[in-house]
This record gives structure tokens, C-alpha cells and sequence, in this order.
């Protein structure tokens, strides 16, 4: 009987062990491999679900774009041949995802500041995701009108009024409301002052103070230059960036004219998404609006209430002062003096059941350009200031309650970007301090003339020529605001009439000047993330 192995028997076990070893080796490489190949595509996949649920599911109900190899052969900074596929653009977020191959599989997540995408890591890409430096997060909080939710650039804090005070909002819980006729605010604090969700904000620790205003179209009602009386502008908001209007409308500024631009289907009843929302070659989804007339100096510009506004200073300088907000505050997106038109979005806004509708708006009838002084429309001027934050104080603002935007009748005469070309069709520079034209962004053109009551070189959403209950005549503005247009040397906008003009105030007012430093004449910053 055999008790053991022999030698021969034990060398053919050993060889047998060593070849299924061998083979069994790479498949077990292969599987572990595979399984960390899949966590990764899990957590790209994550990603991608968060941009595509809110982005594109919630917002557009469309599918994802997808960018081409070529496009991101270009911002590989280290020249790598990549083949990539599924992946994913949101401007929202302000991130690419995708899913590239090198050799091996690699995940590739990059951002965007400065103008330049480049490779960031996942927690830098999670903090643009969850509005540590731009965008929104998935879990904020919206309210139900349809209005897009706010975008918070660099240093601002989102604010709620809590009946007594101002607090830093919890952005996960409601903080505006424009159904209820509360306009989103927002602030950037001095320099040095910090503080957390949930605390007081007082007025002295704020350098800059905004309103949002979401993008939106409204219902021509005034579309073939006609006297109409005062009346509710219909209004929609659209979701992101998308236009749903059916008017759309170009410019045609000439030397001389009879109108500044050529439309399509202006027809009173049609929709027209209103031009404010289109920034150059961008369109965007709101925009953030001085809530005072700006104030500080040309060196540093303040936006607050309860101080004198800026003012002597030429169209220029206010200009190149609000521009440099930018970098003096640390903010991101661009800065820049309000447009003619955008005006008119904050004046449409304010006639809309989400502003003050068709009730006047009061005016800052305080003589020393106090910022967010209030009285009844009409008013004559008072050396004593009712504060924003009173019940007088507040009939002065676009939703007749603290949420809204001020200054926009009374106090001082603001002058916008806005520019009569001179008689050849250039621009006019007149006494405004420009040596040469501003980037054409940031500034609405009109036809010339010579006659200050031609109101049909107006433009649609301006709020100028459709704005009257009498065409063609100097004080024939809703509410009997002033309706000067702008003609021969005075090329220059100026809105909202002055402390001491009593009912010709009005958010609807407007006036031609030649851009000179004039003590009652301030402006207004705008800010799009």
C-alpha cells in the first residue's frame, strides 16, 4: 500500500499550481481593475447627474450638448491625445465633465475663471458646483413664480429682511419671493467685515447693495407709436437663458432717421424677450441692479443708503469708476453703468404684478440727495429724508416694500448708457469725457434729430416712446413724467427726474444732457454674473 506522494506526482501538482496561477493572475489584475475603472465612471456619472437633473432636466427639458474632441484637444494644457465621449457643458455651472482615455482610463474635470477653462480637481469642481465661487447648487431654493434664480458672483452675500433686520440668507430657504412682490437682494460687505448665515447685516457694514432682476418677456402693448394711458405691462419670466419671445428686433442708427432699429412681428398681443437680457453676443439670465443711486467717489463707489449720492461727474467718469467696482470689490462677471435699456427692464418690472403695478411710484424728494429717501408721488422737495426702510420711505421703491430697487424717481437725475450718434451716424462724444466710443455692449445707440419730442427714434422695452399717454409731447410720460428725447447737442440719456420736480418725476421720466459734471446728476451700476 503506497503512503505518499512520489516525486513525480508532487512536481506535476507544483506545475499544475503554477500554470493555473498564471492564468489566473491577470484575470484577477483584469477584475480589480474593472472594478475601480467602474467607481470612477460612478463618480463622473454623479457629476454629471447633478448638472443634468438641475441644469438641463429642471430648466430646459432638453438633452446634453456634447463638445467635440477637437474642442477639447485644444484645452488639454498638457497636449495629450484624448478620446472622449458623453461629455458635458454647463455655463451654469461653469464646468466641463467628461470622460477621456489616455492609455488608461482617466477622469478629467475642468473649470472656468478668467476667461480660460483649465484642469482643476474634484473639490474645486465641487465648490463652483455648490456656489463657492459661482453658480448654484442643486438644493437652493426657488421660488414659484419662474424667475431665475439668483446668481451670486465673487463677495456677495444673499440677504433676507427678517421684519426688523437684515440677515445673511440661508440660500437652501426662501429669500425672495417675487410673486409676493419681493425682489431678491443681495450685498458685498466692507472690506475685513466677515460674517455667517443666519447673522445681522447692518447698513454700515455694507460697501455694495443689489437687486436681482431675473430675465423675463412682456406683451407689446405699444408697439405702432401711439398715445396709451397708463396700464399693467403683462410680464413672463423665462427659464435660463432661453428666448420664447416671437419679436425680435435690430438696429438701424443712422446720421438721421425717423427710428433706431427694424423689428419683426411688433405687433401689440405679441411677446418680446426684452433686450436687457441680451449682453453683447450673450444672453443671460438676469441681472443684478444698484438698489441706490451709486454714492462714495470716483476712486471708490458705494451703492447704500442714507448718504449723499455721486455726483458732479462727467458721463466717463462714471463710467471707468463703476467699471473698476470690479476690481476694487473683488467681483466676478462684469460691472459696468446701467444701460438706457436696462433701465427700461427695471421700469417694465415695476408696472408688472410683480412690481407696483399700475400705482405710481413715490420720489425721493429729499434736497440733499440723501439715497433712499421716500414720499407720496408728486411730492415737492424736503430737507428731511423719510428712509427707505420707513412706510414713507418705502412708496419710493419699485415694489412699494423694502425689497425693491430705489432712487428711480427723484433724488438725482441719473444719467444711463445711452447716446444720440451725431449727424455723419458716429458716436457723439459731446462734453461726456470719451475720447474715443465705449465697447458697444455697453451702450444703447439711437438715431439723430433735432427735435426733443421725436419720441418714435425711441426703441422698444426703453421704456421711452411706449411709455406715454401723449406721443410727441415733452411732459406726455405715464404719470406725467418728463419726455425729452434726446436731440441735436444734448446726445445723452438722463433718467428718473430730480428731487425738486415734484409729479414730473417718475421711473418713466427722461431728459437729454451732454454728459458734463452736473451737481444733479448721479448714476447706477449694474452687475451681471
Amino acid at each position: 500500500m503506497k503512503k505518499g506522494f512520489t516525486l513525480v506526482e508532487l512536481l506535476a501538482v507544483v506545475v499544475l499550481l503554477v500554470i493555473v496561477a498564471l492564468i489566473a493572475t491577470p484575470i484577477i489584475g483584469n477584475v480589480i481593475e474593472t472594478s475601480e475603472e467602474s467607481a470612477n465612471q460612478r463618480s463622473i456619472e454623479g457629476y454629471a447627474d447633478a448638472i443634468r437633473n438641475e441644469y438641463y432636466n429642471q430648466q430646459t427639458g432638453g438633452g446634453i450638448p456634447v463638445i467635440d474632441d477637437a474642442f477639447l484637444a485644444n484645452i488639454d494644457t498638457e497636449g495629450n491625445e484624448i478620446s472622449c465621449e458623453n461629455v458635458l457643458y454647463s455655463t451654469e455651472y461653469q464646468v466641463i465633465l467628461n470622460k477621456c482615455t489616455i492609455a488608461d482610463y482617466t477622469k478629467k474635470l475642468y473649470c472656468y475663471a478668467g476667461g480660460e477653462h483649465y484642469e482643476c480637481d474634484d473639490s474645486e469642481f465641487l465648490g463652483i458646483l455648490q456656489n463657492s465661487g459661482g453658480g448654484t447648487s442643486n438644493n437652493e431654493y426657488q421660488d414659484n413664480s419662474g424667475a431665475n434664480k439668483p446668481e451670486l458672483a465673487n463677495n456677495m452675500i444673499p440677504i433676507r429682511y427678517n421684519g426688523s433686520n437684515w440677515v445673511y440668507a440661508d440660500t437652501t430657504e426662501e429669500w425672495y419671493d417675487y410673486d409676493s412682490k419681493e425682489w431678491a437682494n443681495a450685498v458685498v460687505l466692507n472690506n475685513g467685515v466677515s460674517k455667517s448665515t443666519g447673522d445681522t447685516i447692518t447698513e454700515d457694514e455694507i460697501a455694495l447693495w443689489y437687486v436681482w432682476i431675473p430675465r423675463y418677456k412682456y406683451q407689446l402693448f405699444n408697439a405702432d407709436n401711439g398715445s396709451v394711458d397708463e396700464q399693467l405691462i403683462n410680464v413672463t419670466f423665462e427659464s435660463e437663458t432661453a428666448t420664447t419671445g416671437t419679436v425680435s428686433c435690430i438696429d438701424a442708427v443712422s446720421g438721421t432717421g425717423d427710428s433706431s432699429e427694424t423689428c419683426t412681428n411688433a405687433t401689440n398681443g405679441n411677446w418680446y424677450t426684452h433686450p436687457a437680457f441680451t449682453f453683447g453676443d450673450e444672453e443671460i439670465t438676469g441681472f443684478w441692479i444698484g438698489k441706490f443711486e451709486v454714492s462714495g467717489s470716483t476712486d471708490t463707489i458705494t451703492i447704500k443708503p442714507n448718504v449723499s449720492s455721486l455726483r458732479s461727474t462727467t458721463v466717463s467718469n462714471f463710467f471707468t469708476a463703476i467699471k473698476n467696482m470690479k476690481t476694487t470689490y473683488g467681483l466676478s462677471g462684469d460691472s459696468h453703468m446701467i444701460k438706457n435699456m436696462e433701465w427700461g427692464a427695471v421700469a417694465y418690472l415695476k408696472q408688472s404684478k410683480y412690481g407696483l403695478g399700475e400705482t405710481d411710484i413715490g420720489i425721493n424728494n429729499n434736497s440733499d440727495f440723501t439715497t433712499g429717501c421716500g414720499a407720496t408721488a408728486g411730492s415737492s422737495s424736503s430737507d428731511t429724508c423719510e428712509a427707505y426702510n420707513t412706510t414713507n420711505g418705502m412708496l419710493a421703491s419699485t415694489t412699494g416694500n423694502i425689497y425693491g430697487v430705489y432712487d428711480m424717481s427723484g433724488g438725482a437725475w441719473e444719467y444711463v448708457m445711452g447716446n444720440m450718434v451725431n449727424s455723419s451716424g458716429a458716436f457723439y462724444a459731446s462734453d461726456l469725457g470719451f475720447s474715443s466710443a465705449p465697447e458697444a455692449k455697453y451702450y444703447d445707440a439711437y438715431t439723430y434729430g433735432t427735435d426733443n419730442e421725436d419720441h418714435g427714434r425711441g426703441k422698444l422695452g426703453d421704456a421711452t416712446k411706449e411709455t406715454l399717454s401723449s406721443f410727441g409731447n415733452y411732459r406726455g410720460g405715464w404719470y406725467s413724467d418728463f419726455a425729452y428725447f434726446v436731440y441735436s447737442s444734448s446726445s445723452w440719456f438722463v433718467r428718473g427726474g430730480g428731487y425738486g420736480n415734484s409729479s414730473y418725476a417718475g421711473v418713466f421720466a427722461f431728459y437729454g444732457n451732454n454728459g458734463y459734471a452736473d451737481s444733479n446728476n448721479s448714476a447706477r451700476a449694474v452687475l451681471i454674473p
